[in-house]
């Protein structure tokens, strides 16, 4: 039998829920991270959810066009030469292939699109702990790769730990500490 706090994260003890607009989407996905983190996360001018993971600013946009989520972060700032881009980022599609990774301006991108009718929250902390783990490999080698620097506040260490981490107080890797990922299992339900 499955213990209660193996399964995927309910609200409104419902795995899934339907929402009615725009702003009940984003209310939904601001108690799953609430759930997550143990702490309400930011809202930035835009309306978008920031998650600070690594000093990154991951954000969760709700479409305002229908029943969907952009999960999206900046991970590297002053990549100018797309020719030596290009292999780099065939290598990080192959090793991620649930994210997108591109490039707009100068910046690398990952992102993703989640469908949300319904919603099912535990996707979305799915989909955040995907990008935490994509982060335990960014560091100032990662950056030279793409000839940029990394995209993140070195003085931030909010929930998942320090930008360019040597540990991240994760508690779900070889990183000392706790955050992401403690208070509720992330991924599918042991039986």
């Amino acid at each position: 039998m499955t213990d209660q706090a193996d399964l995927p994260l309910q609200l409104d003890d419902a795995f899934a829920v339907a929402t009615e607009d725009r702003d009940e989407l984003r209310s939904y996905c601001l108690r799953a991270l609430t759930e997550l983190f143990g702490a309400e996360p930011d809202l930035d001018e835009d309306g978008d959810i920031v998650v600070p993971v690594h000093g990154f600013a991951l954000y969760v946009t709700v479409a305002e066009d229908g029943p969907q989520l952009h999960v999206w972060s900046s991970l590297l700032d002053g990549v100018t030469d797309r020719a030596r881009a290009a292999g780099p980022l065939l290598d990080l599609s192959e090793e991620w292939p649930r994210l997108r990774f591109t490039l707009d301006r100068e910046h690398l991108l990952v992102s993703t699109l989640l469908d949300a009718d319904p919603f099912a929250p535990q996707h979305l902390l799915n989909l955040v702990e995907e990008i935490h783990e994509l982060t335990h490999d960014l560091d100032d080698d990662f950056a030279a790769r793409f000839g940029a620097a990394l995209d993140c506040d070195a003085d931030d260490d909010s929930y998942a730990g320090d930008c360019n981490p040597g540990g991240c107080d994760c508690g779900d890797c070889d990183c000392a500490g706790d955050g992401l990922g403690e208070t509720i299992p992330v991924g599918a339900p042991q039986d």
